[in-house]
C-alpha cells in the first residue's frame, strides 16, 4: 500500500484547489463551465431585469432594448439597440470589448455611446460581471445600475 507524507498530501490538495479556482470566475456563477467566456457572451441578450443602486427595479425604463454581441477570433464587437422616438428599434451605443485579465470586468471602448459619435474622442467603460452563463449575463455599469440580460 502506497502511503504519502503530509507535506505531499498538502501539495496535492493545493494543487487541487489551485485547478479549480479558475471555475469560480463571478460571484453569482457559473461554477463550472466549458465555454469560454467569448462564446458565452455572443449572441443577442433581451432585458430581464434592471436594479438602481437604490435597489429599486427600474426595468420598466429599459423594456424593449437588446444587445447583440459578436464575439469572433479578430473581432469582438458590443451592440446596445433601444426603441427610439418614432417607436423603432435603432442603434443605441457600439464598442468592441475586452475581458480584463485579473478582475471581473469587461472593458468597452465605444464609437459610439447614448447616440453620440465618440470615434474622435473614445469612451472606456469597465462594467463588474456578477453572472456569465450561456443564458444569463449580469452586470453592473459604472453608475451602479445593476442590468439582468436573457438570451432567447
Amino acid at each position: 500500500m502506497l502511503r504519502c507524507s503530509l507535506p505531499v498530501k498538502v501539495m496535492i490538495f493545493g494543487l487541487l484547489l489551485f485547478s479549480f479556482s479558475s471555475c469560480f470566475q463571478y460571484p453569482e456563477g457559473p461554477i463550472f463551465t466549458m465555454m469560454t467566456k467569448d462564446e458565452r457572451l455572443a449572441g443577442n441578450w433581451f432585458i430581464d431585469q434592471v436594479i438602481s443602486k437604490e435597489g429599486q427595479d427600474i426595468t420598466a425604463a429599459y423594456a424593449g432594448q437588446t444587445l447583440y454581441v459578436v464575439s469572433g477570433r479578430d473581432s469582438k464587437s458590443l451592440s446596445y439597440f433601444k426603441i427610439n422616438d418614432a417607436g423603432d428599434l435603432s442603434l443605441y451605443s457600439f464598442g468592441t470589448y475586452e475581458f480584463a485579465d485579473n478582475s471581473n470586468d469587461l472593458i468597452v471602448i465605444y464609437t459610439l455611446y447614448q447616440g453620440e459619435d465618440k470615434t474622435k474622442n473614445v469612451l472606456q467603460i469597465f462594467f463588474d460581471i456578477r453572472k456569465l452563463t450561456e443564458n444569463w449575463f449580469y452586470y453592473i455599469d459604472n453608475e451602479g445600475i445593476e442590468f439582468h440580460w436573457k438570451k432567447n
